[in-house]
């Protein structure tokens, strides 16, 4: 994995990042598959540059305010010496020593959950069209290729940059499936490719939005409702194999500590662990639910009446 392409400069920069430029590919496929969707659907193209920015935006600052969330438990902890268990990180910019700090944290450029990002980002575009009372869900169908190539292309971001969103440790040999992580690991311990395998499914559900749904005249949400169910399930079922902390634990999580084995490899990488729901797998089951809920209630799958 490349994180950055070296740039000599006489500032000290270190290169530009791999995931910057991959997130910086979505949006501009995006910039171009959105405007003719709109067009295609009779629909004012017009709005594309604002949603596009609204969606950068939004995918930014939800994505900054989740890993918060996720390390939330990092930040603010009882550390001897230290008074303030809140106050402290809120009043000092890296917060506890050896422990990541909320300003440090919130503002760099790594740390990046693709969940908040998606919710902010939607949250943003879909408060623009009541704003200017547009019809939210035409425009919302019309907007669910650009946002599923655009989940699919930065999920490779998060491959290409060595982010960390790596699965558990592996004896499989599958190509493109597994790899050995040279990050974290110094012996380079075979894992599950998640980042690769969620950019796969995401390619699939933006042929299948992209290629056949949108022009089978399903009634209008149907295309976001079922955005809602085909994504929730995707992500949940990659959750199991990613490496991360259950957010209420069914039974005994492992051992975190980075200890390691005889290979040279943190312990809790010897196997599978899954003890229980990560923060990204509950919200796969709301979106699951309200995909549901959605199409049940409005029966999305029948399609519009031709006009005569």
């Amino acid at each position: 994995m490349i994180d950055r392409i070296p740039i000599p400069n006489p500032f000290g920069w270190e290169g530009l990042s791999t995931f910057s430029l991959l997130m910086m590919l979505a949006f501009l496929v995006g910039s171009y598959a959105l405007p003719k969707e709109l067009a295609r659907k009779k629909l004012d193209p017009s709005h594309s540059d604002w949603l596009i920015f609204l969606g950068i935006l939004g995918t930014l600052i939800g994505a900054k305010v989740f890993f918060i969330f996720e390390i939330w438990d990092q930040i603010f902890v009882n550390v001897p010496g230290y008074e303030g268990r809140f106050i402290y990180p809120l009043t000092h910019w890296n917060g506890f020593p050896g422990q990541p700090g909320l300003w440090s944290s919130l503002f760099s450029g790594g740390g990046l959950v693709f969940f908040g990002g998606l919710l902010f980002g939607m949250t943003f575009i879909i408060l623009y069209f009541k704003y200017f009372k547009l019809d939210t869900a035409a425009y919302l169908d019309a907007v669910i290729p650009s946002v599923s190539i655009g989940y699919a292309i930065g999920r490779l971001g998060c491959f290409i940059s060595g982010d960390g969103c790596y699965g558990f440790a592996t004896d499989a040999n599958i190509p493109f499936f597994v790899f050995n992580f040279h990050g974290a690991h110094p012996s380079g311990v075979p894992v599950w490719n998640t980042p690769v395998m969620e950019s796969i499914m995401a390619f699939v559900y933006f042929a299948y939005f992209q290629y056949w749904a949108r022009y089978q005249n399903f009634k209008k949400l149907s295309i976001g409702a079922q955005f809602l169910i085909i994504h929730g399930i995707a992500r949940l079922s990659i959750e199991f194999l990613r490496v991360n902390k259950a957010v209420f634990p069914f039974i005994d999580p492992p051992n975190m500590v980075n200890i390691p084995d005889a290979s040279g490899n943190p312990t809790f990488l010897t196997g599978y662990y899954w003890h229980g729901f990560s923060q990204s797998q509950y919200i796969s089951l709301a979106l699951i639910i309200a995909g549901v809920i959605m199409m049940v209630r409005g029966k999305l799958w029948q399609k519009e009446a031709q006009p005569a």
